[in-house]
């Protein structure tokens, strides 16, 4: 619960994001972004990946990358020690650099790659530090927009997705970062915390993972409301009320977590039937994910949600 399934699956895309320890930053200057780059490319040699994207912000990066033999776990292994032994040496620091483990989810690279791409290059757009992702030095995006990049960055794997001559997808990868898109890819649905893409695709992932299938119905606001409330011994009305009580704010989010764990349902849509900002409940359904690390008796409760959840659904295919 608190540790998010690992799925290894050769030749899959993998989304990783990787953040500071308690948020602080882990570069300090561009030295040290220079040798973050330095160690992706040794290992990406070394374990003969492929880096489709990356992006690094103060505190935190954000990598596309297409793994091969090598699990990602050891190439993630390789490249966070090193960098780490790197910045505490450099900076006369000791102790963890990142924040816990890594967080990675298998794309479904068919329909959701170039989704993937934009949204890593729009990062420091969103961050408010540049105001076109192509000012923002320390991501591929430039690369992109070039058509070549260094030996260690496999851009052509993704322009190849935008047309067969260099040119022409170079000019499409352009307008595909300034052009509003139907379903951006914050909008895919997410599955188990660990995959993200279609129903049908994450059905495969997951049971190659020896986990359950993804449920498909029977899942909607109302019955994860009447579920939490069961468990949690908190009324509907309480949920919805404008209070701000530690256990009705705790349920909301159970709603929440349930809701993108088994329902398909998106966090804005349980936001509204709360009446709250999405913000606000992607901000405390990862203040309950955190919580879940070191309280025993919430991870039971969510554990044994899922599982009513599940058989619920399941029983009614």
């Amino acid at each position: 619960m608190a540790r998010p399934l690992r799925v290894v699956m050769p030749g899959g895309l993998y989304h990783v994001m990787v953040r500071g320890n308690e948020r602080k930053s882990v570069f300090r200057d561009d030295a040290d972004r220079l040798r973050y780059l330095d160690r992706l490319a040794h290992y990406r040699a070394k374990f003969s990946f492929r880096l489709l994207a990356y992006c690094l912000m103060d505190n935190h990066v954000h990598l596309a990358l297409e793994t091969g033999k090598a699990p990602l776990s050891q190439i993630m292994a390789g490249l966070q020690s090193s960098y780490t032994q790197y910045f505490n040496r450099r900076h006369r620091r000791v102790g963890h650099l990142f924040q816990g483990r890594y967080k990675a989810l298998v794309v479904d690279k068919d329909l959701y790659a170039l989704g993937l791409l934009r949204y890593i290059h729009e990062n420091p757009v969103k961050a408010g530090l540049v105001k076109l992702a192509g000012q923002y030095e320390w991501s591929s995006d430039r690369y992109y927009r070039r058509g070549e990049g260094p030996d260690w960055l496999d851009v052509d794997r993704l322009l190849a997705m935008l047309a067969a001559r260099r040119s022409v997808a170079v000019r499409r990868y352009r307008r595909l970062m300034r052009e509003e898109v139907e379903e951006s890819y914050e909008d895919v649905p997410s599955f188990s915390q660990a995959v993200k893409g279609g129903e049908a695709f994450a059905d495969r992932v997951l049971q190659a993972a020896g986990e359950p299938p993804v449920v498909r119905r029977g899942v909607t606001v109302d019955a994860l409301v009447r579920e939490v409330s069961l468990l949690e011994g908190v009324e509907p009305e309480q949920m919805r009320g404008l209070g701000r009580g530690r256990r009705a704010s705790r349920a909301r989010l159970m709603v929440a977590w349930a809701g993108r764990e088994v329902g398909r349902i998106p966090m804005a849509q349980v936001a509204r039937h709360f009446g709250r900002d999405t913000s606000t409940v992607a901000k405390g359904l990862q203040r309950l994910e955190q919580s879940a690390g070191t309280d025993p008796q919430l991870r039971r409760n969510l554990d044994r949600l899922r599982r009513r959840l599940s058989h619920n659904a399941t029983s009614q295919d």
